[in-house]
């Protein structure tokens, strides 16, 4: 996960001792950060063979405790990209309607639907905001891939404590 996500820092600790009680200063995407950094620090410590099954339980709930956290992030993640892909929408067809008065204004003719549309899919203004959308399509995505983690780290570790 260190490839995904931001280099851990040294300095910080990440084992479970250091997990806060309360979550109160931190943001959500903090709060995120940190679990999956120590998530991610315990499943190096289960490949190395290191990893204390008496910590399984703990490290099972603190996954738990990520998917609650992230599922109200998530959301957010996800009305955002619905949200720009609908504005992306609306300003090619403002676009759209824009060139083709400008069109009949000048030539007296309309351009067919296809010439339309490519006219404003050039528009600088219909380029980023599609840019924009799909930034924010993949960030969901993203979010949506490390609940799926965060849901297999929680059986993978409570299995651990089973044992």
């Amino acid at each position: 996960m260190n490839d995904t996500w931001e280099v851990q820092n040294p300095d910080i600790d990440t084992s479970l001792a250091n997990m806060p009680v309360t979550w109160e200063g931190y943001t959500k995407e903090q709060k995120v950060q940190m679990i999956l950094n120590v998530i991610d620090d315990q499943m190096r410590l289960v490949r190395n063979g290191t990893f204390n099954v008496l910590n399984g339980k703990e490290v099972a709930a603190l996954a738990l405790e990520g998917q609650l956290v992230l599922a109200d992030f998530y959301s957010d993640a996800e009305a955002k990209a619905k949200e720009s892909k609908h504005i992306a929408e609306y300003i090619e067809a403002e676009i759209t309607t824009k060139i083709n008065a400008e069109t009949i204004h000048e030539s007296g003719k309309r351009l067919s639907e296809t010439a339309l549309k490519r006219a404003a899919l050039i528009s600088d203004e219909v380029k980023n905001a599609k840019k924009l959308s799909v930034e924010l399509e993949k960030e969901h995505k993203k979010w949506r891939c490390v609940l799926e983690i965060l849901k297999e780290a929680h059986v993978f570790f409570r299995n651990i404590a089973k044992e």
